[in-house]
């Protein structure tokens, strides 16, 4: 029997998000049609290197010869801090999301905090984008492509599916309050991960085929001590994410979770290997899940619109 080709949505999870690419490898290779790609965060350009050139070897290996550059090196030592030789990390930009209380204490790190819109200027999502990505509109994608981000004036969700796709990626993966919002038409765009990490309620509206999401979010560990105000705010930062992201899970038909849990978001260090988690992760279930698609059609889940009317948290859908 022919089997159904698929919605694939993929999550954010900062350096987790890897391993996307090699899902993605391992479900072509076991002959898993995908005909639209949903993405949010890194999912999102996971995604557009993908449906810009199917050819995801090439994809593979353009990421990790980037990744391994002395370009992403430099932004490294800037964003993921050093590492010792003793394996531990220490300083960065992105340490600072674990260690906030020590940055702010810092003249000129607080002074940027309340003045600036970032953290960290445009530039370096400028550079990710430009190397990884063409200079092209998403409409042009030889696979279909939505990119998910959040308007911060209107509060209402965004799906782009044209327009330039290296802005459309800087926008959904800026991450608020590190990197700069993206002015996009009267819009100002930014990472919609942070809140909500799984695009399956976007990817369920268009109606292709079953969804397959990927989800590479970490678990929520057990804390001994939440000390500060900041330290309460922040936990429950993490707390509602994994909560909502519970909660759109069930517009998907069909999970994928690499075990990369582990993997701090900031951790950029070992490409490779997430790569190979993912694909590893896809190829263990591709088994179940060509069974699934060669089955009868799926019943419809509700619409975004639906969905949404009965959401209580009022969260819109712009497309």
């Amino acid at each position: 029997m022919r089997q159904q080709p698929i919605t694939l949505a993929l999550g954010g999870g900062g350096a987790r998000g890897i391993s996307h690419l090699g899902v993605i490898d391992g479900l072509l290779d076991a002959r898993i049609e995908i005909n639209r790609v949903v993405g949010v965060s890194i999912g999102s350009l996971a995604g557009a290197m993908y449906a810009f050139n199917p050819d995801i070897k090439q994809a593979v290996a353009k990421a990790l010869g980037y990744l391994t550059s002395e370009s992403f090196q430099t932004h490294q030592q800037t964003l993921f801090g050093a590492r010792r030789n003793s394996g531990e990390k220490t300083g960065g930009v992105f340490a600072w999301y674990s260690r906030v209380m020590k940055y702010l204490r810092g003249n000129r790190t607080w002074h940027r905090a309340v003045t600036q819109s970032s953290l960290l200027p445009a530039a370096i999502l400028q550079d990710v984008v430009t190397h990884l990505l063409p200079d092209a509109d998403i409409a042009d994608a030889k696979i279909p492509l939505s990119i998910v981000a959040v308007d911060l004036h209107s509060g209402h969700q965004v799906v782009l599916e044209k327009g330039s796709v290296r802005e459309a990626v800087r926008a959904s993966a800026a991450i608020p309050g590190i990197f700069p919002p993206v002015e996009w038409d009267e819009m100002l765009l930014c990472d919609l991960g942070t809140f909500c990490s799984l695009p399956t309620v976007i990817a369920r509206s268009y109606g292709n085929g079953p969804v397959v999401a990927v989800d590479v979010s970490s678990s929520i560990k057990h804390l001994t001590h939440c000390n500060t105000a900041l330290d309460v705010l922040m936990r429950m930062d993490e707390i509602g994410e994994a909560l909502f992201r519970k909660h759109v899970t069930a517009a998907a038909d069909f999970i994928i979770r690499p075990a990369v849990s582990n993997t701090e978001w900031f951790d950029f260090s070992n490409p490779e290997l997430l790569m190979n988690l993912g694909r590893k992760a896809a190829r263990q279930r591709s088994t179940e899940l060509t069974a699934l698609l060669r089955r009868r059609p799926l019943p419809e889940k509700p619409s975004v619109a639906e969905r949404i009317a009965a959401e209580p948290s009022g969260i819109d859908s712009s497309v």
